[in-house]
């Protein structure tokens, strides 16, 4: 039995979720499995039965109102590169004491550094942590953050034996905008780490599975701060288009209620359990751009319009690549109303996107 600990970025639940799949595959084969994260990542992680260590989140920092602050991250530098240095400190203390033989590294940083000074191997997945400036970013702040991250940091992550990018070869990359430059002889495309599908049945799935009008599935997830914009457009956009569509709005916090509230529009959840049996009977989902929740949209086949986070250029990068792909619509937050809905769901649901989600399915397969 090999001891493999794992540390996952702690800013939203994608890299947590693609972590516990994982994490279940290394246990079936007799692995004893530890993990470390920050915020509501711990939560979800320690949810589904795994022993997790709480570090600082070392983090952007966001805008009251959801949006990337260039400004606000660069001010913040002092903060986060003391917190950087102690999850180094707490991640070295976590890999020593459970006597770890590998680690694994999900956009992790500060894991990378402690496994290579307990000259432990590590592993890293890496997709979803490179800054750019954004059209809408103050450029002086933008450059500043560009230029620091991706010369140190890709010096740093190729301290890693070896770097994995869960996602489709080209042409299918879906954060080819986002990848960091690595050693070639480290690194390799290994296809999407999205979780299997959770069978555990919602109630609510099997209740509306009759229903005639539009079924719409708001998958709402990301840090916090980023969430309830979306979440008030979801109130406002559902509540508006009642008559023609019921909606279901998840709003992704895993540490609220996992019972539904029921709305005008249809129903709401703070955590939806069972959200897999929500996702397959709904007609379209409307997401972040997460690349978690992208690789789970194209694996069940789902037509997705997706919202990337202002101004957070990974986010807009997965979007942009899913929309060319011919796999989902983009629509800014901005410019989300019932009408641009509408629109959008249009497209989702009366062109060729189901032919070009089985059409990259099969190659995520």
């Amino acid at each position: 039995m090999r001891r493999i600990h794992i540390g996952a970025f702690g800013s939203g639940l994608g890299h947590a979720t693609r972590m516990l799949s994982v994490a279940r595959l290394l246990e079936a084969r007799g692995d004893s499995v530890k993990f470390s994260s920050s915020g509501d990542a711990v939560t979800l992680i320690r949810k589904e039965g795994y022993a997790c260590s709480s570090l600082p989140l070392v983090d952007v920092s966001w805008k009251d109102d959801g949006r990337f602050s260039a400004l606000d991250t660069a001010r913040s530098f002092p903060r986060n590169a003391g917190r950087f240095t102690k999850q180094i400190r707490e991640e070295a203390r976590n890999i020593a004491s459970f006597g770890a033989d590998s680690v694994l590294s999900d956009s992790m940083m500060a894991t990378v550094i402690a496994a290579r000074l307990a000259k432990t191997r590590v592993v890293t997945v890496l997709n979803q942590l490179r800054l750019e400036s954004s059209r809408r970013t103050p450029q002086v702040a933008a450059s500043m953050i560009s230029a620091g991250t991706v010369s140190i940091g890709a010096a740093l992550w190729n301290l890693s034996d070896a770097i994995l990018f869960p996602d489709l070869p080209e042409p299918y990359t879906i954060s080819e905008r986002n990848l960091w430059p690595s050693e070639s002889v480290k690194s390799r495309y290994v296809g999407f780490l999205a979780p299997p599908k959770d069978n555990t049945r919602n109630p609510l799935a099997e209740r509306l599975k009759g229903e005639k009008r539009l079924k719409v599935y708001w998958q709402v997830s990301g840090p916090s701060k980023t969430r309830a914009p979306l979440i008030s457009a979801a109130f406002r956009i559902a509540d508006s288009l009642k008559e023609k569509a019921l909606s279901v709005v998840s709003g992704g916090d895993p540490s609220g209620e996992a019972e539904p509230r029921k709305m005008p529009f249809g129903w709401f959840y703070e955590w939806c359990p069972g959200k897999d049996s929500i996702l397959e009977i709904a007609d379209l989902v409307v997401s972040r751009a997460g690349h978690t929740s992208i690789a789970q949209f194209v694996l069940s086949e789902k037509p997705s319009l997706l919202v990337p986070i202002p101004q957070q250029t990974e986010q807009e990068g997965n979007a942009e690549k899913a929309e060319r792909l011919g796999i989902a619509v983009r629509v800014e937050q901005d410019d989300l109303s019932p009408q641009t809905f509408s629109e959008a769901s249009g497209r989702l649901l009366g062109g060729r996107v189901g032919q070009k989600l089985s059409e990259v399915s099969a190659v995520a397969r």
